[in-house]
């Protein structure tokens, strides 16, 4: 995660993830807990800003605060922060092959080659509805696929910061309340 390196095994992007930055001794036992904020992150690592003074090769684990999900992690190099010379930076490498952050990270080294077939029409929301409700053989299933659903694209919208579940369940009450005006003047 330092400046200085240029060929990277995938892109970094800015992070402000509240994780405990949990390291442990040879033996399993913890040496040392601290709330830190992940600055910036790629697919295999971060750079984190916290207090505590930790030494390069340690191993530990990462955890978001706010899904519980945990990584081992093994620290990279220790810094003091450019921004602030009170808090150190701390890159940490992943140590797990799975999707820890939940981002979509390109690798800068592979370009996707140009497709030959012309680019197919996304389907229109009330089409993938009705391709849902041929799938599933009841109602009650239905139901719960589109909960799933929606719940997933709701924490998708939330973290990439495309809206505020305040503002959504605000634009949802007023499409609600609109709705009963148009069927109130049809009735």
């Amino acid at each position: 995660m330092k400046t200085s390196v240029k060929n990277r095994r995938s892109n970094r992007v800015p992070g402000s993830h509240r994780l405990l930055f949990t390291i442990i001794n040879s033996s399993g036992a913890e040496i040392m807990k601290e709330i830190v904020t992940a600055v910036e992150l790629s697919q295999y690592g971060a750079r984190v800003r916290g207090y505590r003074t930790v030494s390069a090769d340690a191993q530990g684990l990462l955890t978001q605060l706010s899904s519980g999900r945990q990584a081992p992690i093994r620290v990279a190099w220790q810094r003091r922060a450019d921004a602030d010379p009170n808090f150190l930076d701390t890159g940490v490498e992943l140590l797990s092959g799975f999707d820890f952050w939940g981002v979509a990270f390109t690798d800068p080294a592979v370009q996707p080659a140009p497709s030959s077939e012309p680019a197919k029409k996304a389907a229109r929301p009330q089409e993938l509805l009705e391709e849902l409700q041929k799938l599933l053989p009841s109602a009650n299933h239905q139901a719960q696929v589109l909960e799933s659903i929606w719940c997933g694209l709701i924490e998708q919208l939330e973290a990439r910061r495309v809206i505020a579940r305040e503002d959504l369940v605000s634009a949802l009450r007023g499409l609600v309340a609109e709705g009963a005006k148009n069927a109130q003047k049809k009735g």
